[in-house]
């Protein structure tokens, strides 16, 4: 009987199809990405975790099962060094500490920013050493756009605008002589800001006095700052949840709305921004170089400069998983077609949590169609049950797109995620921040 039951089985999970390493048109059919808005001083909550949370459980409307059968899995078992669906423990060097550090199952201490746990510097991958920055006085201890709009300047229309003629917020920074789109980004004094910036601790550089700001996306928000504050935007990153980096740059900005005013042709301002980001940011993704507002003002960018923690940073242990662990140094990910469950794409900030509750999903969703089986758990192995899952960051031609989630039926090593994507077509995909969790 046992063995009818078996064969039975083996049936079921050898008709599933083997899944394609990574949907690569979902990656491309990602939307649009994005960045800081016009018109306001910061933005924050960007990011719906919940709403987030819930796609991934909507992504489960299937059952599933990974296609390997019980005696596939024990020859997978022989090339995987894994028993059952129980893997043995392998010291992980990427989070390995000479004082006292760990390796699977143990996380460094939660910093503030609530979505990660950050690698101590002493152990960090590639992260140079590095000092605070000391804050770059701005020209003037107050905004140059306090009381400036003419009173000359009033409204024509309220039509498809807002609030014309209204004074933009802040412009703590210098005006360029002359003031001119092409005199704000010739500007060798803005340059030298960025130029002279420190890195802040805990950060690496990623790129230094672009003409343009960085759109992907991972974005999580902006705020407008009194100074070109490196430390300040990599302190108020810490703090917020998933934010990996920050973009930190001068935009040269209307001093007030010229839409439907009298005067057309505002004066410009100069706004010290900082833009925070759930991923790395690199020069690819740094193609913001602004627009022209309302009769013809143009907005331009200068001293953009790009700091990274991703790969000094950990990411929170979801509840009901185990054993973090860096697969493949952070830039290679799980491909075991024979054990796969499941794979999906969500697009935005680097999110962990999102592949957990997609893996539960699953699992409970298999569980109500009656297909997991106690006696398959008995033998060792459950090809409808997700022991182990897979989470990472997607970048296509070198920006930032989404998280990334497969699903397997038994665990594995670290060392055995090989996998990198590299070209496919005329787009070329990577990866960072690849982690594995046991469920």
């Amino acid at each position: 009987m046992r063995s009818a039951i078996f064969l039975g089985a083996a049936a079921l999970v050898a008709a599933s199809p083997a899944p394609q390493a990574l949907d690569f048109a979902a990656v491309h059919n990602a939307p649009a990405p994005t960045g800081p808005a016009t018109n306001v001083a910061s933005q924050a909550g960007v990011y719906n975790a919940a709403a987030a949370s819930t796609s991934a459980t909507a992504a489960v409307t299937a059952v599933a099962s990974a296609p390997a059968t019980a005696a596939e899995k024990r020859s997978l078992d022989k090339r995987t060094f894994c028993w059952w669906f129980w893997c043995p423990v392998q010291q992980n060097t990427a989070q390995s500490s000479s004082n006292g550090g760990s390796g699977y199952g143990q996380n460094s201490p939660q910093p503030t920013n609530t979505g990660y746990n950050t690698v101590p510097m002493s152990t960090a991958m590639s992260a140079p050493a590095t000092t605070a920055t000391t804050p770059v006085a701005a020209s003037s201890p107050v905004p140059t756009s306090t009381g400036i709009v003419p009173s000359t300047c009033t409204p024509i229309s309220w039509t498809n605008t807002f609030d014309p003629c209204a004074p933009q917020p802040d412009g703590y920074g210098p005006v360029a002589k002359p003031d001119t789109a092409a005199g704000f980004v010739a500007d060798t004094s803005l340059h030298a800001i960025a130029k002279s910036a420190k890195d802040p601790q805990g950060y690496a550089s990623t790129f230094k006095d672009l003409t343009a700001a960085v759109n992907a996306n991972t974005y999580l928000g902006f705020d407008t700052l009194k100074s070109y504050d490196v430390a300040s935007c990599a302190a108020k990153c810490d703090t917020i949840n998933l934010c990996t980096s920050f973009n930190i740059y001068m935009e040269r900005d209307p001093a007030w709305n010229g839409e439907q005013c009298s005067c057309p042709m505002p004066n410009s301002i100069t706004n010290y921004k900082c833009s925070y980001w759930g991923s790395g940011v690199t020069p690819e993704a740094a193609t913001n170089n602004g627009q022209t507002r309302g009769d013809g003002f143009q907005v331009v960018i200068t001293g953009s400069n790009g700091y990274s923690k991703t790969n000094t940073t950990t990411p929170v242990t979801p509840p009901g998983c185990t054993k973090p662990t860096k697969c493949g140094a952070g830039g290679a990910v799980h491909d075991h077609p024979r054990t796969c469950i499941g794979q999906h794409f969500f697009p935005g900030p680097f999110d962990i949590s999102l592949c957990a509750n997609y893996a539960k999903a699953q699992n409970a969703k298999n569980v109500a169609s009656g297909i997991w089986s106690k006696w398959l758990s008995f033998v060792g192995y459950n090809p409808s049950k997700c022991n182990f899952f897979n989470g990472f960051m997607i970048k296509e031609n070198g920006v930032a797109k989404g998280t990334y989630c497969k699903l397997f039926a038994q665990q594995y090593e670290g060392s055995a995620a090989t996998y990198q994507p590299g070209w496919q077509g005329s787009a070329h995909y990577e990866v960072e921040s690849s982690w594995s969790f046991c469920m």
